[in-house]
């Protein structure tokens, strides 16, 4: 018998070579990778699967294995969730002016004509921004639009709002957008000043205010001075602030230091804490105002059917109605 010379394997072209490469990477993503388990877990499965296999003999055992993942919720792994320092904040489509309490009453009673007039300026610079509607809120109302406003637009409802009857210019201040709050600590700073005075959230205020990373940062509450110990000689100083949504403040705060007097403070990140809403329709706790359910405004008083303005009228109208007695 004639031997056959053995046949030199041909290369392939190398368009052909990358897309069997592809065909391989695909086949290695689509492969599931399944957590480490110890001994005793994995002996356990088994004879879980044991199980199932005499429960239902008929079933293959692919579709075996498939019902006991699919009891046990067996996923990829995820990675670890990115810490968060900053909340998401409300909806930027709004505008907030800073007003007295009397001025924002004022606004409220002639809401319609404000909003009307708001639209008409906003109409004659040619802006596709509009003003939905008007809300009151402590010292100040929401502007709510059908979008993100620009500068422009503010600076249109801030010459509105000033050029109102009765309010005057230094009364209203500039209009922002909602923003939201970073949630920062500052460590390294004594409890007892060389002075033998505790440190007070006034002297961390004015710190901040002469350093340079603290610029064009505004406080969103006063600092919270606690010490770091029982018996330690250190304070640890709570600070929130307003952020962008996107944490541009957080980026050049967190890890930085500072100089406080003879000291070097560093601001560090903490857990977000926004706390729990309270709806101002029905004044119950855990939702917010534009996701509450009631059918009507209750009374923050006493939880009537009725808006607080109107709680002397219609608590007097019960009374008197209660005190009536039937004719026979």
């Amino acid at each position: 018998m004639k031997r056959t010379p053995p046949q030199i394997p041909q290369r392939l072209p190398p368009k052909q070579v990358e897309e069997i490469r592809k065909k391989l990477d695909q086949k290695k993503s689509k492969r599931k990778s399944f957590p480490p388990m110890s001994y005793a877990q994995a002996s356990s499965q088994a004879a879980n699967i044991l199980k199932l296999k005499d429960v239902f003999p008929a079933l293959p055992n692919k579709k075996i294995v498939e019902m006991h993942n699919a009891a046990l919720n067996v996923t990829q792994p995820k990675g670890k969730n990115k810490r968060s320092f900053t909340t998401k904040g409300p909806s930027r489509k709004q505008v907030i002016v800073s007003l007295l309490d009397q001025h924002v009453k004022s606004i409220i009673n002639n809401v319609g004509m404000h909003i009307n007039s708001i639209n008409g300026l906003l109409k004659n610079v040619k802006s596709s921004l509009r003003a939905e509607f008007i809300r009151p809120m402590t010292e100040s109302i929401v502007i709510t639009t059908n979008n993100v406003p620009a500068s422009s637009d503010l600076s249109i409802m801030e010459k509105y709002v000033k050029s109102i009857e009765g309010i005057g210019s230094n009364e209203v201040a500039t209009p922002r957008l909602p923003q939201s709050k970073l949630y920062l600590k500052i460590t390294d700073i004594p409890y007892i000043q060389p002075s033998g005075i505790t440190i007070s959230s006034d002297n961390i205020i004015n710190y901040l205010k002469d350093s340079d990373l603290f610029e064009d940062t505004t406080l969103a509450a006063k600092p919270c001075v606690i010490k770091a110990s029982p018996k330690s000689d250190m304070a640890i100083i709570w600070i929130d602030i307003w952020d962008s949504q996107n944490s541009s403040k957080a980026k050049k705060l967190i890890n930085h230091s500072f100089n406080f007097g003879r000291y070097i403070a560093t601001f560090r990140g903490t857990s977000m804490n926004p706390g729990v809403p309270q709806c101002h329709n029905c004044w119950k706790w855990g939702h917010s105002t534009f996701s509450c359910k009631a059918h009507c405004s209750k009374c923050q008083k006493c939880r009537g059917p009725h808006k607080i303005e109107n709680h002397r009228d219609f608590v007097w109208s019960a009374k008197l109605t209660s005190n009536l007695t039937p004719l026979n």
